[in-house]
């Protein structure tokens, strides 16, 4: 089985319990680091996971 490694928006809003919009001004004022993919975003597990925590996440969320 493979783990996924990058999310879209809608799916790592899904994770985390929040809006998309939410995500896209973080990533619009560089607190989350992610790549433009055509429309879309995607966020590496890693930078989602770095950005969780530094807003007071727990990071068994991530395992």
């Amino acid at each position: 089985m493979v783990r996924q490694q990058a999310f879209s928006l809608k799916e790592a809003a899904k994770l985390l319990g929040c809006n998309r919009e939410t995500l896209r001004r973080a990533i619009k004022a560089g607190q989350l680091k992610a790549s433009k993919v055509g429309r879309d975003y995607r966020i590496s597990k890693v930078e989602l996971a770095k950005f969780w925590i530094r807003r007071g996440g727990e990071t068994r969320r991530f395992s």
